[in-house]
């Protein structure tokens, strides 16, 4: 995750309770890797802690990750996050790699919920440490900034979760009639909604243009889409034209990841792709990377084959800024 806004970090209990806060959610089972240009964070990137049979297994994406910190940073805080028989040794691979890659390894650190030891050999820096999140002065000032971690990675899944029950009942009826619309529209040139199809005429990508530009006012006035809004808004998504065009006017904004996640949570599965990579383009812009990662997941869960979400993975894995993605997102469906 990039690092968005400014907090001011003097020393090793500052990193450990802001982590929380530049992640997005409490890491468990993980490796944080804490990127640094100048003494300042550049962006927060987490790797899976694996057991301690599947450490060598560790070694190419520990190399992709230092070649990411080595592009965009100079240096390097590493934070494990689970027992010393896990951290230290898959700790020791990534540090090897950033080295590698030559970035200075400032520090390493396990980390609990109360305390953390120093893992990079120097005298005196075995013990534990305690450390209170409540009387750090950290988690007020990101309050501030309007950061707030949530409780782990699954609260953030959670939080663009298909809808069920009676809503996903009357969003099946809604999208079952809103793709019959857009059907309709098309098959009057010939058209169906399927892969390599000559382009739709204007006049109906024009419609789902509409359609975005009114999704944008609603949630711009605070308001909330209504069931066929919500379908007939991820069915003109299907519009490769449309899509492009909703891509092009994402800004990170608040209110721009408020919509996107609310369709691709109530989108059914048929047409939730194009949303969800939406969302993620927003949340990356916003400097949400771990958003932005779950986003992609959920649209390759609706639609595996979904070029746009593997190219937006590509670019997330290789830390393409996200601003490029914003200017050449036109060329990439």
């Amino acid at each position: 995750m990039i690092a968005p806004r400014t907090l001011r970090l003097t020393s090793r209990e500052d990193i450990v309770v802001a982590v929380p806060y530049l992640l997005g959610f409490h890491p468990q089972d993980s490796l944080v890797i804490v990127a640094l240009v100048d003494r300042r964070v550049r962006f927060v990137a987490r790797l899976d802690l694996p057991p301690p049979s599947e450490i060598p297994e560790l070694s190419a994406p520990a190399g992709q990750t230092a070649a990411l910190i080595a592009r965009y940073g100079s240096a390097a805080i590493l934070l494990g996050y689970g027992p010393t028989d896990r951290v230290a040794p898959a700790a020791d691979v990534l540090t090897t790699a950033l080295r590698a890659a030559t970035v200075d390894v400032l520090d390493i650190l396990r980390v609990d919920d109360s305390h953390y030891w120093c893992l990079c050999g120097d005298p005196g820096c075995s013990d534990a440490v305690t450390y209170n999140p409540a009387a750090s002065i950290i988690p007020a000032e990101a309050v501030y900034l309007g950061v707030a971690p949530l409780r782990d990675r699954a609260a953030l899944e959670q939080l663009i979760a298909p809808v069920t029950g009676a809503e996903r009942d009357r969003m099946r009826v809604a999208s079952d009639t809103a793709r019959r619309r857009l059907a309709d529209m098309l098959s009057d040139r010939g058209i169906a909604l399927a892969g390599g199809q000559p382009p739709p005429p204007a006049h109906v990508v024009q419609t789902g243009i509409t359609a975005v530009r009114q999704a944008y006012e609603t949630v711009g006035r605070g308001d909330t889409l209504s069931d066929d809004d919500v379908a007939w808004l991820a069915a003109v998504l299907l519009l490769p034209q449309v899509r492009d065009h909703a891509w092009a006017a994402c800004d990170g904004s608040d209110e721009h990841r408020r919509l996107w996640a609310d369709v691709t949570r109530r989108a059914i599965a048929e047409t939730a792709a194009a949303p969800a990579c939406l969302l993620a383009v927003t949340a990356y812009l916003a400097g949400d990377g771990a958003l932005a990662n779950i986003a992609v997941d959920r649209s390759l869960r609706a639609d595996p084959d979904y070029r746009l979400a593997h190219l937006l993975g590509h670019a997330l894995q290789a830390g393409v800024p996200p601003r490029l993605w914003w200017a050449t997102g036109k060329t990439t469906s």
